[in-house]
């Protein structure tokens, strides 16, 4: 499956308020846990994954995180977003000693080892396309949003 296939409205969450990044954290693993999607463990492994190797960085015009967990975590593989206009503080990936604020965050949730690194070069290619990311940030359609990233996510 790939992660375009996975993106479902319900795991699409826009405008998000500005909050702190454990209580986004929890809310998130809420809602999987609801869907049955991740493992009890899922939450303790996000935390602990994000504070030792954070995965914040700055792109031109907007800060994005691509928290994830390791693959016994995950029960179904999804891809989660979450905007944040006014941005959350994240731990930066070049230096863990700093924060920055950070307005879009992508939660990857993979069942392959290793399947990330291929999602990571096409993430990677999207927050290259300025327009396409502020389209992202500022839009209030989960529609609009899955279409954006079906389109550069192939």
């Amino acid at each position: 499956m790939t992660m375009t296939a996975s993106l479902d409205d319900e795991l699409i969450f826009l405008q998000h308020t500005n909050g702190a990044r454990q209580q986004l954290f929890q809310e998130i693993n809420a809602a999987l846990a609801e869907r049955d999607i991740v493992m009890p463990s899922y939450l303790d492994a996000l935390i602990a994954r994000e504070d030792i190797n954070p995965t914040a960085m700055q792109l031109e015009n907007m800060g994005v995180a691509i928290p994830h967990v390791d693959i016994e975590h995950i029960k179904e593989e999804k891809l989660v977003v979450v905007t944040c206009p006014e941005g959350m503080e994240f731990k930066q990936a070049e230096d863990p000693d700093l924060t920055m604020k950070v307005h879009v965050i992508f939660f990857l949730l993979l069942k392959e080892k290793d399947a990330h690194i291929d999602f990571l070069m096409k993430l990677i290619g999207l927050f290259r396309q300025k327009d396409k990311m502020d389209l992202i940030l500022h839009s209030d359609s989960k529609q609009k949003v899955k279409e954006i990233l079906i389109s550069a996510l192939q």
